[in-house]
């Protein structure tokens, strides 16, 4: 236990009936650090052969359990398979992990984009409010200015969409 706690370990192969603690204490202890809670433990044992044991044995964390005598040709197929579904679901965690960040990072820009197309937005409704307001008193070089600002103001518009869209295609 004390190594398991130290080093990292792709694989346990615990032998059910050992001093101190039993296979099955071990593998308790390693299920409750985080640290160790992951990796695979099989069982290997001689006297405990019963069902009760073999049921003991994976809830305790097991992952397998065999009996001896073993085939040793069986045990490290095992032993592969393993590990590569460790490394596999390592793999996975990574990607979840990675993907996690990329939907946060998109929030974030989604928010900002929003926000920067809001305000070009905004300023084009009240030039135009302003225009329809110059129009009526018939200013007309007041309605030229106002409907000139809110063409810059869609041409910006214009100009960040184009970036967004852009952006996307990253």
């Amino acid at each position: 236990l004390k190594k398991v706690l130290k080093k990292t370990y792709d694989l346990v192969i615990l032998d059910v009936q050992m001093p101190v603690m039993d296979g099955f204490e071990v593998a308790e202890a390693m299920s409750g650090s985080s640290r160790t809670t992951g990796i695979p433990i099989i069982f290997l044992s001689a006297v405990n052969v019963s069902k009760e044991f073999i049921t003991k044995g994976y809830a305790s964390g097991g992952r397998d359990y065999l009996v001896k005598p073993f085939d040793t040709d069986i045990l490290v197929l095992k032993i592969r398979t393993f590990i590569r579904l460790s490394q596999i679901q390592q793999s996975l965690q990574t990607e979840i992990e990675q993907r996690k960040l990329a939907e946060s990072r998109k929030d974030d820009f989604i928010s900002i984009a929003s926000h920067e197309l809001n305000t070009p937005l905004t300023s084009v409704k009240g030039y135009l409010q302003l225009a329809e307001s110059a129009l009526e008193k018939q200013r007309i070089d007041q309605t030229k200015i106002f409907l000139e600002r809110s063409r810059k103001q869609v041409n910006k518009l214009n100009d960040l969409v184009t970036d967004l869209l852009d952006t996307t295609k990253i």
